[in-house]
């Protein structure tokens, strides 16, 4: 009897402990903005990058959290880190640009013509990368950012198929700059990847981009929040920074759908009592004529510039059909970051004495997540 009655007070103890060898369940990941949340991963997301590369660590050092894995560099100068928390959640954490000896990280980001959004690109004598990144038709993504993608791709897929089978349901992917024009496209790849069964349906995916750059044009964007609808993807940005501005966008009578006045625009003034003036037919004529000749400028500065790095950094690469817009568009639930007097204190905005990347960099962001 009394050998029952210390079997019972043992047990009684372990349940009121969470169980005894049970393994610790993670807590489900919800959608939405959470302040607390993206505070404590932005030391982990500075710590994508090399402490040589960024001036060394401003941030706290990370909590309640381990790396377990770091992918190779590859050509362009792209890598990422996988994280684990204390929860059972698993953090992936694109690096952005950094400044290296062959200028090839900036490659990337200055490749920046635009293709669709599915399809295929041979990016060596051995290796074309497949790609579906929307459904929606007319959808088109930064060729650059594309790049930066496809070669991290494989380790990406593959650790996302080992956190699983070790019990992962649930992944936060981080991105900062030109890890965040990557990240919009992962998020997309994984998503479709997901939804096409060729990765599990049953995990949750949440992604915070910070300093993003525009990736994508309009149509992109529409699938992008169409597939993220309900909180699952957010892109913060601070007010003062200059990143989240590129790529640089320039519209053009093409970039509207086909039913539109700009097809039409004579017909379409006279039908709202607004008849053109006598000049508006030669006026108007250089107006189409002006958007394309732009953008063979524009692929031209690029070819002459850009290009020969890209082809010298991947040997047998051959450049798929371009499309001929420049219509990049801001897309995810856009949270942004205003500096208070705090913020100006340690940014005083100096415009004759000021560094490019103080309103940019991770630091930076760290204080207005905190403080907004």
């Amino acid at each position: 009897m009394r050998s029952l009655s210390l079997y019972i007070t043992a047990t009684a103890i372990c349940l009121s402990f969470a169980g005894c060898n049970q393994t610790k369940e993670s807590a489900v990941l919800v959608p939405g903005y959470d302040k607390a949340e993206l505070t404590s991963l932005l030391p982990v997301m500075e710590r994508a990058y090399d402490s040589a590369d960024i001036g060394g660590f401003k941030t706290p050092a990370p909590a309640g959290i381990k790396q377990v894995f770091r992918s190779k560099v590859s050509p362009l100068m792209n890598r990422f880190d996988v994280w684990n928390t204390s929860d059972n959640k698993a953090v992936i954490a694109i690096r952005g640009s950094i400044v290296d000896p062959g200028g090839l990280s900036f490659t990337a980001a200055f490749y920046s013509p635009m293709v669709p959004a599915v399809g295929k690109i041979k990016l060596s004598d051995t290796k074309t990368f497949e790609y579906k990144l929307a459904e929606l038709q007319g959808a088109a993504v930064h060729l650059g950012m594309l790049l930066g993608l496809a070669h991290i791709s494989d380790e990406l897929v593959s650790q996302i198929r080992e956190q699983y089978g070790k019990g992962v349901r649930d992944f936060i992917l981080l991105g900062h700059s030109q890890g965040s024009g990557i990240g919009f496209l992962a998020t997309s790849y994984i998503r479709y990847l997901q939804k096409d069964g060729k990765l599990p349906s049953d995990f949750r995916l949440k992604t915070y981009l910070i300093a993003a750059p525009k990736t994508g044009n309009l149509q992109y964007a529409y699938d992008y929040q169409k597939i993220n609808t309900g909180g699952w993807a957010m892109s913060a940005n601070n007010v003062l920074d200059w990143v989240p501005c590129i790529g640089i966008t320039f519209q053009t009578a093409v970039d509207f759908p086909k039913i539109s006045p700009f097809f039409d625009m004579k017909g379409f003034l006279a039908s709202i009592n607004y008849p053109a003036g006598p000049k508006f037919d030669g006026s108007y004529k250089q107006f189409l004529a002006a958007g394309p000749e732009i953008i063979k400028q524009i692929l031209t500065i690029i070819h002459e510039n850009v290009y020969p790095r890209v082809i010298k950094a991947m040997p047998g690469y051959v450049e798929p059909a371009l499309l001929q817009t420049f219509d990049f568009e801001r897309c995810g639930d856009l949270v942004p970051l205003y500096p208070d007097a705090e913020y100006y204190k340690v940014f005083p905005q100096d415009t004759v004495h000021f560094q490019a990347w103080e309103n940019h960099s991770v630091y930076p962001y760290y204080l207005l997540v905190k403080s907004n």
